[in-house]
């Protein structure tokens, strides 16, 4: 396969989409502060001030719209942008990486970086992990919860806007260094294994890669490297080969993939940080100015995540418990050069590299209802190793002009002047997200064990048709997101008028290539299979005739697949605010859009697509819309506070499935070990959006604020259990036929200097909802075909208490965050859903600024110690350690 087959492969799916080809074809503004001396004042009104920002750029918005700015950032010490968004009203925070809105799943939340559309390096999740955005290189947050016609369609609770860093006023250099502790890992045994000279960077350096010889293998014996086809391709030549060379052939390619793979163990290191930038403006003229900021940082920890799991029909004989340490490594670098012409034009470029690496090894051992009963003196046991690159860098180009203004100054100056603000803005993204995935190692093994105590007697492998399995896997996107507004505005005595219009386009495709390498062990020789993996499957054992080892290729399940999105919109939109009382603005946005995920079997050297002409009909969306939105504002002095504004919005938004949801390719989830495929039969699903809010606006910072919102939701998307046996949990995705969604959220901030707390404050948020689904297709056989929705939470907390010392050294927060209880799967045949049970989080950050361009930050998180877990049946099926954590870091600044 080649890249340009592939492009030709969906360019004609999407052909077919569209214009009802026969699918037979297809089977050929903020800039950066510089550290200032230190001064009382500056310290103590550092969070007043960052918040009187916020609140004015909040309300230049038509619609609701939360801001976290870069000064709030560094202040509560947030190391990336999901642990920032964790203090946005309605907001939580799942696995440290993604965002649930207003209770929502992620499915109901989208990202975008400067406007534009950047893919996720995360094959597992349809949205971007937010951990993966270092904090130093965010200029400022804005969480959209209210739908407007600028915005794209898919949009559910909310989006979030990530703005990188402007150009510095003048020279910036910083250096940060740092280290950390785990109160489950740091000084404690953890599991590891032999891998490559490069880990330490986050990359493999070809110790993993698939072997040279199972490449070729493949293209010789056409995708079949059993004996019998290998015995069939070498009597082709015409001479005279025998049934022990084909086998000698087949264990030659067992015997080149990487078996070096025992896990042993060693003790965990502290954490490694460290992270630097540098940044200056150039006056090259009156008129021409040119700055550049750079970044970079490397983050390294280990972290022991041991979890058990247990069925919740036999909790006491059916468990397993896994033994699991990850070595995770972070390594970003982010550029940005910008060139502006006074105020009327400014172009800037920035580029984004951004490499997120886990090596994972684990042991899991446990009993089932098979060969392993609890009374047997059997204990099963699985070996895996994990070692997956994600990576994403994105190219941006972005450009601000004034085009009559320039035009009167330059050519010619017209006779009316209502125009001299015309703006023009653009945008052109290119970026690419991968995942590397090499050698992903599971083996099955028996131990014997003790009846007594319980220890290990002996080990083995399993005499099973795939004993071993090696799984290599290639995701690779491709986004190119561009588009431009024209933006209007015109004034009169006592109105002010804003119009609007423009384009966004974006063009997605993705290959998604796996080959898996079984090793048979059925026919072996019991006692070759004694031992370890790196024992039974080295030194020579494999090699050896007399064992009957034999390889093979592929698995039950589709591998791979290749998939494509285009989306071209239209919008216009108008903004009118009528004696600084009223204020109504509406749009409307016209979306076409287009989609195939196509599987194919890399191996079938024939028909490499793995769907009939009928099937392909159904699995190509082909849709164009249009969405409308409305929202109006009543703004008034003095009412409880000096400044009072009342909000109502209307918008009609849809939520389409991700290319991983409708894909038939099997996948684990990283975060509970479950099995998930995709249901290549999903539809879009239509929100019909209503909010209400109230905002109280203080001189004095603080503020107070309500809101209501409700969702009608049309063919929501739900995560279901599919069926299987009861400890072998797999997970799908199906259409319900409606949903509901009904909450209220509240927000505030509060200097305590009035009650005679001075320096402190406090500021938080709770939401409050409750949703229900309806799936009417009751031959699905699940258990409730009315209730919550998957991923909901009714209850969301985030709650901060702060100080700014009045001398100016110390600052410190103390965050709490929680979300109530939530479905995680629904159930099926007479089994209550799965609850993740409630977390509550309390981190406490301080920082300490003994000199002038020198600062010391401390963080620690989780002092509550808090346990995931999930229960089903009122059984606890899944649960994984607590994870304390200590980080410390200093910073220079010039």
């Amino acid at each position: 396969m080649n890249k340009s087959w592939q492009r030709n492969a969906l360019a004609s799916a999407i052909v077919a989409a569209a214009w009802g080809v026969a699918p037979t074809a297809l089977a050929q503004d903020t800039e950066i502060k510089i550290a200032q001396p230190l001064e009382e004042v500056t310290v103590v009104a550092r969070q007043k001030s960052s918040a009187e920002d916020v609140i004015a750029e909040r309300l230049e918005y038509d619609v609701v719209t939360d801001i976290i700015s870069n000064e709030q950032i560094v202040r509560v010490g947030d190391p990336n942008v999901a642990s920032a968004l964790r203090r946005v009203p309605g907001l939580t925070l799942v696995d440290d990486k993604f965002i649930y809105v207003r209770g929502l799943g992620e499915r109901y939340s989208s990202a975008q970086l400067n406007s534009a559309l950047v893919p996720s390096p995360d094959l597992q999740r349809n949205v971007i992990p937010l951990d993966i955005f270092p904090a130093e290189v965010i200029e400022s947050l804005a969480v959209q919860k209210v739908y407007s016609a600028d915005m794209p369609a898919n949009f559910g609770g909310g989006n979030v806007d990530i703005r990188t860093r402007a150009l510095p006023n003048d020279l910036l250099v910083n250096v940060t260094v740092g280290s950390g502790w785990s109160s489950a890992s740091t000084g404690k045994d953890g599991l590891t294994y032999n891998g490559g000279g490069d880990d330490a960077l986050g990359t493999d350096d070809g110790t993993r890669a698939l072997p040279a010889e199972i490449t070729q293998a493949i293209q010789t014996y056409r995708g079949d490297i059993s004996v019998a086809n290998i015995f069939q391709t070498l009597n082709k030549d015409g001479g005279f080969h025998t049934i022990p060379e084909a086998q000698a052939i087949n264990r030659k390619i067992a015997a080149s993939l990487n078996r070096d793979i025992d896990i042993t163990t060693k003790s965990n290191g502290p954490d490694k940080k460290i992270k630097a930038g540098v940044g200056y403006n150039f006056d090259l003229s009156d008129d021409w100015n040119l700055g550049f900021i750079a970044m970079g940082s490397y983050d390294n920890k280990v972290r022991n995540k041991d979890r058990t799991n247990r069925s919740s029909n036999n909790p006491e004989r059916i468990y397993s418990d896994t033994q699991r340490t990850v070595d995770e490594v972070s390594l970003n670098g982010f550029g940005s050069v910008g060139l502006a012409y006074g105020l009327d034009h400014q172009i800037d470029y920035t580029h984004l590299f951004i490499r997120d690496t886990d090596d994972e090894a684990s042991i899991t051992t446990g009993f089932n209802a098979n060969n392993a009963e609890i009374d047997s003196g059997n204990q099963y046991v699985t070996y895996e190793l994990r070692y997956e690159e994600r990576e994403l860098r994105t190219n941006q180009l972005r450009g601000e002009h004034k085009l009559v203004s320039t035009f009167n100054d330059v050519v010619y100056e017209l006779p009316f002047r209502w125009a001299d603000d015309l703006a023009f803005e653009w945008f052109y993204s290119d970026s690419k997200a991968t995942t590397d995935k090499p050698n992903e190692v599971s083996v099955e093994g028996m131990n014997a064990i003790d009846m007594d105590t319980g220890a290990v007697l002996s080990t083995r492998i399993e005499d099973l048709s795939t004993a071993a399995v090696f799984r290599f896997t290639d995701l690779a996107d491709n986004v190119e997101s561009y588009g431009w507004d024209l933006v209007l505005p015109v004034e009169g005595d006592n109105y002010r008028l804003e119009l609007s219009g423009g384009y966004d386009g974006s063009r997605k495709d993705r290959s998604y290539l796996g080959t898996t390498v079984n090793i048979d062990t059925s026919n072996a020789d019991p006692d070759a299979l004694a031992g370890t993996p790196g024992e039974a499957l080295c030194c020579g054992r494999i090699e050896d005739r007399d064992n009957g080892f034999i390889a093979s290729l592929g698995s039950a399940e589709a591998e791979s697949y290749l998939a494509a999105q285009t989306l071209d919109a239209w919008y216009g939109k108008f903004d009118v605010t009528w004696n600084d009382t009223w204020r109504v603005s509406g749009g409307l946005r016209r979306e076409d859009f287009k989609q195939a995920a196509l599987p194919i079997d890399t191996l079938d050297f024939d028909n490499q697509l793995r769907v009939s002409d009928d099937e392909l009909a159904d699995i190509v969306v082909a849709e164009a819309k249009n969405y409308p939105s409305l929202s109006m504002t009543y703004m008034t002095q003095d009412f409880w506070a000096e400044t009072f504004q009342f909000r109502l919005g209307y918008g009609g938004t849809t939520v389409r499935p991700d290319l991983r949801e409708v894909a038939v390719v099997q996948y684990i989830d990283p975060v509970t070990d479950y099995r998930v495929v995709g249901n290549p039969y999903l539809q879009t699903s239509d929100l019909q959006n209503y909010d209400a809010r109230g905002e109280w606006f203080f001189d004095n910072g603080n503020s107070f604020t309500v809101s209501l919102f409700h969702k009608n939701i049309d063919s929501p998307i739900e995560t279901i259990r599919a069926a299987g046996s009861d400890d072998n949990v797999v997970l799908t995705f199906v259409n319900a036929e409606e949903a509901q969604l009904t909450g209220v959220e509240m927000e505030w901030l509060y200097d305590m200097q009035p009650i005679g707390a001075e320096g402190f404050f406090v500021s938080g948020n709770v939401t409050y909802s409750d949703s229900e689904i309806t799936i009417t297709d009751t031959d699905i056989g699940l258990t409730n075909n009315k209730r919550r929705m998957t991923g909901h939470s009714k209850e969301v907390a985030n709650i901060q208490v702060g100080f700014d010392s009045p001398d100016g050294y110390h600052s410190a927060t103390l965050a709490y965050n929680f979300f109530g209880e939530r479905i995680l799967f629904a159930a099926r045949d007479g089994a209550d859903d799965a609850y993740e049970q409630p977390f509550n989080s309390l981190d406490l950050n301080y920082a300490f600024y003994p000199m002038e361009n020198l600062s010391v930050r401390l963080r620690l998180t989780n002092l509550l110690n808090q346990e995931r877990e999930v229960k089903q049946d009122g059984v606890v099926i899944l649960e994984e350690v607590a994870d304390r954590t200590l980080s410390l870091g200093v910073k220079w600044d010039l």
